[in-house]
């Protein structure tokens, strides 16, 4: 029967055939969307590690202000509190990294007061300081970043082994001791990086110039041993131990090339190969985050020849870098 309006008109519902046209779409959509969603988280996890790496080169200089120099990468307290050339000390008990050593300089005045200098970081005394996650030591495109890393060094006299009763929190930032290609060579070569191994280093002993010498680098990823993205052996013991792994450990290390894995040296690749002993490694696309002694950031492509990361560690060579060439 008619309403007073004319015939009542029935509505139209969406055929099986336009919903899943509709459907098509949305998914089409969403496929576009998530590439450009997942490039912009990343561009501010780099983002984020570039100022990581800043406020490491702020706590570099002031330390250096104090010091009349660099920190060395490794220090042990002498009896009158100074800090000696650590290989000339009769047992390693009070040793401590680069990343102990700025402590004071980074804002982190907590971590600071509850680390004991008398006592070296992988000892009992030091274990609520060394556990504390620093976000300023990790790189935040690192997976499972702040993970423990189990199994640090204990040290007795000159010798030391992993003690499961151990532990720390990671870190993704080193310094580099020197560049060494190829390897095991005889003699070997090595060329010095920025940060001495028993001493402070002044910044006229730099003569390449501060922005053309390393300072820092990722290496990032430990206790979980990566190749090319791909993890290989979750929690590994080579790359757990308190200077592979630990930010109050010796995060110091030589960088050399390789044809593939963490033992095939001489290689083509420098950077992003793998993330185990003397490597440069990031979970950035394309490259990696490096601190220069000036504190400026350079974001370093892993198809950069090895001849530049050669001359950019080397602290007194000559070398001069253009920007191109990283």
């Amino acid at each position: 029967m008619p309403g007073p309006h004319g015939p009542r008109s029935r509505s139209r519902g969406f055929t099986l055939i336009e919903l899943l046209v509709v459907i098509a779409i949305i998914g089409v959509l969403i496929a576009l969307l998530l590439p450009a969603v997942q490039s912009a988280r990343e561009a501010a996890r780099r983002a984020q590690c570039t100022n990581n790496l800043k406020q490491i080169g702020i706590a570099m200089h002031n330390y250096a202000d104090t010091h009349g120099g660099l920190p060395p990468t490794a220090f042990a307290k002498g009896p009158s509190g100074s800090f000696p050339p650590a290989a000339r000390q009769p047992n390693l008990e009070q040793f401590g990294g680069w990343g102990v050593q700025i402590l004071g300089f980074i804002e982190q005045p907590q971590v600071y007061h509850a680390y004991n200098f008398d006592w070296g970081f992988h000892m009992d005394p030091n274990q609520t300081a060394v556990r504390t996650v620093m976000s300023v030591y990790l790189c935040p495109s690192t997976p499972d970043s702040g993970t423990t890393v189990p199994g640090v060094v204990r040290f007795s006299g000159n010798s030391g082994t992993p003690d499961p009763q151990l532990s720390a929190a990671p870190g993704d930032y080193f310094t580099a001791r020197s560049y060494v290609d190829p390897w095991y060579t005889d003699p070997r070569i090595e060329h010095n990086g920025a940060l001495d191994s028993s001493k402070h280093t002044p910044f006229a002993r730099i003569r390449d110039g501060l922005s053309n010498t390393m300072l820092a680098y990722e290496c990032a990823g430990k206790p979980d041993y990566y190749v090319e993205n791909r993890l290989v052996r979750p929690n590994d013991p080579t790359t757990a131990w308190f200077s592979h792994g630990a930010w109050a450990g010796f995060m110091n290390m030589r960088i050399v090339s390789f044809i593939g894995g963490e033992y095939e040296y001489d290689g083509p690749c420098v950077i992003n190969c793998h993330n185990g002993w003397n490597a440069v490694y990031s979970f950035h696309p394309g490259g990696v985050n490096m601190l220069a002694c000036d504190g400026s950031v350079r974001f370093i492509k892993e198809t950069a020849a090895k001849s530049v990361i050669k001359s950019y560690v080397s602290r007194a060579e000559g070398e001069v870098i253009s920007a191109d060439q990283l």
